[in-house]
């Protein structure tokens, strides 16, 4: 009997199964000729269930293209007469022969002088003295054209004109005149049909030469 149940104790294990302590239980005596069960293996219950495993639906986001932003358009003037006009700027520019680049190489050096005489002179430069807005210039009509750099705005024709024809009157001018010196601002008063504009260049020290590499 105990070699049966040893047995079976050494299945169970090689099966997985734990086993219960024998549990000795009083029995009936021998005396009274009734048999009595020595030992009882209790086995507790097994606890096999496991959580089921959820499946989860992963939703896929629908794919949807996006489309490209439109580009912008730019507008171009169709105007005629504003492209005529903008020709007979072009070639009068093309046309503009400087005073300052027809001295001698034994002339002295007066640029501001014939940077005025062209001002004043020059079709060209009279039309863009008409084109420039009030909000330019200041109360007593000055209109500060360099400073180190430019100041010419971007909805202001006139003083954008104003700055061609100065850069290519000092490019004409002699070497040593755009080297010299020159201490506080040049001021050059230019009367046209409508108005007189003090045009203001230049402040502390500075040389001509400063005006054809700035910005």
């Amino acid at each position: 009997m105990s070699l049966c149940v040893i047995s079976f104790e050494l299945i169970l294990v090689l099966w997985g199964f734990p086993v219960g302590t024998s549990v000795l239980r009083a029995g009936t005596s021998r005396a009274n000729g009734t048999s009595a069960q020595l030992s009882v293996f209790e086995l507790p219950a097994i606890a096999t269930a496991r959580p089921a495993k959820r499946t989860t639906k992963t939703t896929i986001p629908e794919h949807k293209p996006v489309e490209p932003a439109p580009h912008a358009v730019a507008h171009i003037a169709t105007d005629p007469d504003l492209a005529a006009m903008q020709e007979q700027d072009e070639a009068s520019l093309a046309a503009f022969e400087p005073l300052s680049g027809q001295h001698g190489s034994e002339a002295p050096c007066s640029l501001a002088q014939d940077l005025a005489s062209d001002l004043q002179a020059n079709p060209l430069a009279q039309r863009a003295l008409e084109r420039i807005p009030i909000q330019s210039t200041s109360v007593a009509g000055a209109l500060l054209l360099w400073d180190g750099r430019w100041i010419v705005a971007e909805a202001d024709p006139g003083s954008a004109m104003l700055r061609e024809i100065v850069l290519r009157e000092v490019l004409a001018a002699k070497p040593e005149c755009l080297a010299a010196l020159n201490v506080g601002p040049q001021f050059l008063f230019i009367r046209s049909a409508s108005k007189t504009i003090t045009i203001v260049i230049g402040s502390g020290q500075w040389r001509w030469g400063d005006l054809t590499t700035s910005s």
